[in-house]
């Protein structure tokens, strides 16, 4: 009996189907099922994403270029939230070419906008200021004054985001999103942006929150952060999920930063909770990164071991797609430059084992001898620790150092900032990826000349140098002192300790030590150093 009600309601499915599929789109069904991607937006981008995408070939099918303009532009809004930046690209030019030719300046500017961010946050700087030039120049001309002040906070926003990812001070950051604040604030409640002006408002005390975090004054964030999640948790409007998530995660962050790791979990819990019902990857990993340094910190490693793999593995996926991306041209190029010279390849690998065979009882001579001069670095490296961790245990003075003349900075100056690079070398400020010359001076209290002279005087090295330097110590010192750390893969490490990729990492890692990361682990491992208590 099972089976025939099984097949019946196959049956039935396959029949409604068929005449779904055979159902010529209307243009007035079209407009309901915008209606309902509007809706779904808020709470569920994935389904709104395969809603509007229908909804866009429909309209296509039939030639409906109104409902191909406004689901193209809510896919285009999706997309950008769910981390699909270069699907926001290709849909700008068919989405901007509609939007002209209906002379609709509001998704014109729109489109403008999102290409700009997806641009910021791939990392085409030069691209991303043109199109949020053009984003301004289309708002200023809407008609309709809540619209125009909608479209600019959205578009501040975004230059906000811009400034920071090219590391602009932090007053240039803070000018943006009060800029979106103020266009936000001039927004008049009415049915139509009665929800969208409390979303805007949201959004800006989130940023606001976080640069307030960047200028070390963590009760004004923890206010910004609150206000956002009352406004998040208003049952007037409806719920944005993306926004509650982002505030979520944005708490953690602050208690991890606070280093309250006890607090991180809580509110680390509800962003997984929510993340998992609207599917945001990027948010996702940031979860998992907090999760797993937070357990690092508080010592349980089970729960530690368990979110760095789900943080390697999400990372490893997210920066594979962008590489798959970005090398599609270059795959190309590389083949057929395999299939014109495979015939010479062949050749010149027959010679190449002809010369290793005359080499190979040499080259096992200076392997064996190389391996000597690594390990002799790698105890140079185990000592270093191990005179930095008594230094550390012993009593805490600060450097006494006489300034130098004949650079140009009073000695007053000079004393002042190597006691704040001090205290900075302490912070573990020096790990954050965002930081800059600029960035550092603007923190320090002075202007770039003086911190480069400063520090190329007194520390002896180029400002990247001395980065690099101290971020390298940082990394060796955990690696030494915390067992868990000898465990993680190297693109971990390189993330931990503020390197830009697991290659830039490699490279400066065997620059400062003399050997690579792996050989250091391993050899670490082998001999089961334990630190000096």
């Amino acid at each position: 009996m099972k089976n025939i009600a099984l097949f019946l309601c196959g049956f039935i499915f396959g029949i409604s189907h068929a005449q779904v599929s055979t159902t010529r789109p209307t243009t007035s069904q079209i407009d309901i099922d915008i209606n309902k991607a509007e809706k779904l937006s808020w709470g569920d981008p994935a389904k709104a994403i395969t809603l509007a995408n229908d909804i866009f070939n429909n309209s296509k099918s039939i030639g409906y270029k109104k409902g191909m303009l406004e689901s193209g532009s809510i896919l285009m809004s999706k997309y950008f939230d769910t981390g699909n930046f270069k699907k926001v690209i290709n849909l700008s030019e068919e989405v901007g070419k509609l939007a002209a030719e209906s002379m609709n300046d509001a998704v014109l500017s729109n489109t403008y906008r999102l290409k700009a961010s997806a641009y910021t946050e791939l990392g085409f700087n030069d691209e991303s200021v043109k199109e949020f030039k053009k984003a301004l120049q289309i708002a200023e001309k809407i008609k309709s004054s809540n619209e125009k002040n909608y479209l600019k906070a959205l578009i501040y926003t975004g230059m906000g985001s811009y400034a920071a990812h090219v590391n602009l001070p932090l007053d240039s950051v803070i000018y943006y999103q009060k800029k979106c604040l103020e266009s936000t604030k001039n927004i008049k409640d009415d049915k139509d942006f009665g929800a969208k002006k409390e979303q805007m408002l949201a959004l800006s005390y989130i940023n606001l929150g976080k640069t307030s975090v960047a200028s070390h004054k963590i009760n004004e964030a923890e206010a910004y952060f609150s206000h956002a999640l009352e406004i998040s948790h208003d049952k007037k409007y409806t719920s944005d999920k993306h926004l509650e998530v982002t505030i979520y995660n944005e708490f953690a962050w602050l208690y991890y930063d606070q280093k309250k790791y006890a607090k991180v979990i809580p509110y680390a819990e509800k962003a997984e909770a929510l993340e998992k019902q609207i599917r945001l990857p990027y948010i996702r990993r940031d979860i998992y990164e907090v999760y797993f340094k937070s357990y690092v910190e508080l010592g349980e490693k089970e729960a530690s071991r368990k979110y760095m793999n789900l943080y390697t593995k999400l990372n490893d996926s997210l920066v594979n797609v962008e590489k798959k991306t970005i090398n599609i041209p270059v795959k190309k190029m590389m083949d057929e430059k395999d299939r014109i010279h495979t015939t010479d390849i062949k050749k010149i690998a027959m010679l190449s084992i002809g010369i290793l065979m005359v080499f190979l009882s040499g080259g096992l001579f200076f392997w064996n001898r190389n391996q000597k001069k690594l390990h002799k670095k790698y105890d140079t490296i185990i000592k270093n620790l191990k005179d930095r961790k008594r230094n550390a245990d012993g009593k805490d003075e600060s450097s006494n150092i006489t300034p130098e003349k004949g650079i140009g900075i009073t000695d007053e100056t000079t004393n002042t900032l190597l006691l704040k690079l001090e205290k900075f070398e302490k912070s573990q400020k020096f790990i954050k990826k965002e930081l800059s010359l600029t960035s550092l001076a603007n923190d320090l209290g002075t202007n770039t000349r003086y911190l480069s002279e400063i520090i190329k005087q007194y520390k002896e090295k180029s400002y990247n140098n001395y980065i690099n330097s101290l971020r390298i110590n940082y990394i060796t010192t955990k690696l030494y002192e915390n067992p868990i750390y000898r465990e993680y893969k190297i693109s971990y490490l390189a993330e931990a300790s503020g390197f830009s990729s697991r290659e830039v990492f490699a490279v400066v890692f065997k620059k400062e030590t003399g050997v690579t990361p792996s050989y250091f682990i391993n050899n670490f491992k082998k001999d089961d150093h334990s630190p000096v208590v």
